[in-house]
């Protein structure tokens, strides 16, 4: 009898805190729809302007020589975090092994090894054993654990679509704005692109991360998501938030095509940049303008998604452990680092990544407390800042780099106040009792939160 009273009490304490959630058969089968369908409209738009679309690039990774294995052993990663743990080992063992035979034919032609096809062929024996042999709760979990790996692989082929895109539908590219904008901030990516440059210690540890991205949302996935076989999903983790930039954050390129200083006015790729100065002078610009460029180059800088997807392992990572704040602050330092100091973002850019992500957060966090009124308030006032931040560093960039601190304020407010907003969304304690989310009835109803726990 005490068991199940105590059973009972657990059984509210869930109830009234919301912290996990369990979608259902129609609830996967709407994301996965949705999901299918952006493909497929990317798939289209990409063969209209004779491109490899997001299927034909998948379709490729599974019998010949697949490309951005970093994606690909991150999107492994998740499914084993997520499967029920008994399955784990067997799985990753027949990933190896499937790898293991496809570079072995590449070992025995002459060709250089490399991943990818294990992994993708690994995870749909996965589903498949799923769908013959497992039942139940059991099932469930582990469809979902490789819906979710697949769903990363997938998005990051959608990705590469959507960055070839961008230079079909953009000839000009407005770097000469966002540069002279920088200049409010010291030209961030001049300062730390020397001294990146001049340390291979740096260079490398950068690059790793730089490269290793959705892996790093993956440890992250993994404090989140390691039980979820077992507990169910959390209400909100990262893997939404990356997925959710991806979809809507390349929208932003089409808008404001940016190539990077490295590109503009570096020498990356020979003979495109204007000026070869990146990082040792900086350009001289009299007046800017929408200039042609290489159309070879993606115009993906505006905002840096590396920053606003780093961004969101640094929230999630303080969501948990010590491990994982630590592991989130290094991530996303290492970033920011990385975007600047390989010239690859100005740091208007990192600034419009970080504002994009702290927007979207403040719209997904803390789903238990609804579309209260400050919620709304402070996403609209995010998509305002945002915007604003795009339309100064377009029509006021020339004033920006010689306006002195009253320009640094203006570019560095979006991030404050946004932040602030966050805060108040993520933290709602911070918030007097009346104007925290259920009025002030809302401590009342943690202290019997509390008195229940205290009694189990």
């Amino acid at each position: 009898m005490l068991y199940q009273s105590r059973l009972g009490i657990l059984d509210r304490v869930r109830v009234l805190t919301k912290r996990r959630v369990e979608l259902g058969v129609r609830g996967w089968s709407l994301v996965v729809g949705v999901l299918a369908a952006f493909v497929v409209v990317i798939q289209i738009v990409s063969s209209n302007f004779d491109i490899r679309g997001p299927v034909d690039l998948l379709a490729h990774d599974f019998v010949g020589r697949p490309g951005i294995g970093e994606i690909k052993m991150a999107g492994l990663i998740l499914a084993l975090v997520c499967m029920p743990a008994r399955l784990r080992w067997w799985v990753l063992g027949g990933v190896l092994a499937l790898e293991g035979v496809w570079n072995l034919q590449r070992v025995i032609v002459g060709n250089p090894g490399t991943i990818g096809n294990g992994i993708l062929w690994g995870l749909v024996g996965t589903a498949v054993f799923a769908f013959w042999k497992l039942r139940g709760a059991e099932k469930a979990a582990t469809l979902k654990a490789v819906g979710l790996g697949m769903m990363l692989i997938v998005m990051g082929r959608v990705g590469d679509a959507w960055l070839v895109l961008s230079t079909k539908a953009n000839a000009t590219v407005l770097d000469e704005y966002v540069e002279l904008a920088d200049r409010a901030l010291g030209s961030p990516s001049w300062a730390v692109g020397r001294v990146v440059t001049d340390s291979a210690f740096l260079t490398e540890v950068c690059s790793r991360v730089y490269v290793y991205l959705p892996v790093g949302a993956a440890v992250i996935a993994f404090f989140q998501l390691r039980n979820v076989a077992r507990d169910g999903f959390p209400r909100h983790h990262i893997v939404r938030t990356f997925l959710i930039i991806g979809m809507i954050g390349p929208i932003v390129y089409f808008i404001f095509p940016v190539v990077g200083p490295t590109y503009a006015f570096g020498h990356e790729l020979a003979g495109a940049g204007w000026q070869d100065v990146w990082p040792w002078v900086s350009p001289d610009i009299t007046e800017p303008v929408a200039a042609p460029y290489s159309q070879f180059i993606a115009r993906n800088c505006m905002p840096s998604l590396h920053t606003a997807w780093a961004m969101a392992i640094f929230l999630h990572g303080w969501r948990g452990s010590t491990a994982s704040r630590i592991f989130g602050t290094f991530w996303l330092i290492a970033t920011t680092g990385a975007t600047l100091g390989f010239g690859f973002h100005y740091a208007v850019d990192v600034l419009a990544g970080a504002v994009f992500t702290l927007t979207l957060e403040a719209a997904l966090t803390r789903p238990e407390t609804g579309w209260t009124k400050i919620r709304m308030g402070v996403v609209a006032m995010g998509a305002a800042m945002f915007a604003g931040l795009l339309a100064l560093t377009r029509y006021a960039a020339m004033e920006l780099a010689t306006g002195g601190a009253a320009a640094t304020a203006l570019l560095l407010a979006p991030l404050v106040f946004t932040a602030a907003g966050f805060l108040l969304v993520e933290r709602p304690e911070l918030l007097s009792v009346e104007d925290r989310p259920g009025g002030p009835t809302f401590p009342g109803r943690r202290r019997r939160i509390f008195a229940q726990r205290s009694q189990v």
